[in-house]
């Protein structure tokens, strides 16, 4: 199994998040209903049986645990229907459907009603994962079934003496069951329908520019190497009659080696490449699965922040959050101070052991020793006048950096000190 890409599992989170809210406001409606033939049963001059109460609350007890139950089975079927595969009938929807018949027949007893158990029979068809089509042929008859029960109903209550509008509650809840059951589900598989698409163009995107990146290697090692292929054959033609050109030939090859190297470098860092917004979100994802509560707070313009300089400042910051922090909380702040950058993590570091290195305290913080991972950011930053600070207060260990606006540009070609030498 491929492991997700970072921000994928915030996706997923983020899916999953609106399914409950989605579910949670379905099973509301319900509960809603249902207590209002409860008070019906109550209330209603006609109802004056004693057992008839506790039924009702007994029957819409039934039909809210039923609801539940549905709605756990939903989203699995969605799911497996999506993945092309069936879902079979699970204990969660048999449970459902003999929960469901039990509150319709006691609600139904309790509220002397047959629209009651109309409700649930109806909140039943439209919470079903049906084809598109077929749900809305489903939901319009249950609520066209519905809205005749209800003047049924309206004018045997009427002939009983019972007010229309002491009716009126329930049966305009009743008649709104299968719509907004059918409306806030579909409205679910809308955001996850959304959430496929957004996840298929991202994978197109990648694959477009792994195959942009394929073309320009085909290109640029196929020039080099013919090149060179070129410089050889005829240093050696000219070995035996002339050393001394053949021996520029095999230099000049050199060099040839040498460009394609530092050109294949150059691609593989313009592959590699992250917008610095796009970077932030990346470290909040990845410290969110670590178990942190993260909050970010990102300033305008901060996409023309220098990623060449600040990314591997964030990348290396969060190393050290991950390392070194206590694991429950962090901030990130990226803003523009008039003609600098401020970035600042700060995570709860209780009992910091310095481990993470740093400068020395700032804002009347204490002294924090140097390490490895700090001291690479300060070489970063020099090269490009700006400056690392790092303090614990002892609740909270920070790292400051500061970037001039107008900075330097950054030697190599991956944000980091230009080497000497050449490297395969």
């Amino acid at each position: 199994m491929s492991t997700p890409r970072i921000g994928e599992t915030a996706l997923a989170r983020g899916v999953t998040a609106t399914w409950w809210y989605t579910a949670v406001g379905v099973a509301f409606f319900v509960a809603i209903t249902a207590l209002f033939w409860i008070l019906w049963a109550w209330a209603a001059p006609a109802l004056d049986a004693p057992w008839r109460f506790p039924l009702s609350i007994a029957g819409s007890v039934a039909w809210i645990a039923a609801s539940i139950l549905l709605l756990l089975d939903y989203r699995p079927s969605v799911l497996a229907a999506r993945d092309g595969e069936r879902h079979p009938p699970s204990t969660l929807t048999m449970a459902g459907f003999v929960l469901a018949a039990l509150g319709a027949i006691l609600l139904g007893l309790g509220t002397s009603s047959l629209l009651a158990a109309a409700a649930v029979v109806a909140f039943v068809l439209s919470v079903r994962p049906w084809t598109p089509g077929v749900r809305w042929r489903v939901v319009v008859g249950a609520t066209l079934l519905v809205l005749v029960l209800v003047f049924v109903e309206a004018s045997a209550f009427a002939t009983q003496g019972i007010p229309v509008s002491a009716f009126s509650a329930p049966a305009f809840f009743v008649l709104m069951v299968p719509s907004m059951t059918a409306f806030s589900l579909w409205w679910w598989e809308i955001v996850l329908e959304l959430d496929w698409a957004r996840t298929a163009e991202s994978q197109l995107a990648a694959t477009r520019e792994r195959l942009r990146l394929a073309n320009d290697v085909h290109d640029l090692q196929g020039h080099h190497l013919q090149v060179i292929a070129l410089q050889l054959e005829l240093a050696e033609r000219l070995l035996t009659k002339d050393p001394a050109a053949a021996a520029e030939q095999i230099r000049a090859a050199q060099g040839a080696v040498n460009e394609a190297r530092a050109g294949t470098r150059a691609l593989a860092t313009s592959f590699r490449g992250v917008p610095l917004p796009d970077e932030l979100e990346n470290a909040a994802d990845l410290l969110r699965a670590a178990g942190h509560d993260v909050r970010m707070h990102v300033g305008a313009g901060a996409a023309s922040a220098p990623a060449d300089v600040l990314g591997p400042i964030v990348r290396e910051s969060v190393t050290n959050v991950l390392k070194h922090g206590d694991g429950a909380r962090a901030r990130i702040d990226l803003s523009r101070d008039g003609d600098t950058w401020v970035y600042r993590m700060v995570n709860d570091a209780a009992g910091h052991d310095g481990g993470a290195g740093g400068v020395g305290g700032a804002e009347g913080g204490a002294d924090v020793a140097w390490g490895s991972g700090l001291t690479g950011m300060g070489e970063r930053l020099e090269v490009s006048g700006g400056k690392v600070e790092a303090w614990n207060d002892g609740t909270s260990f920070t790292v400051q950096v500061r970037l001039p606006v107008v900075h330097a540009p950054v030697a190599g070609t991956s944000g980091l000190p230009a080497t000497t030498g050449e490297h395969a």
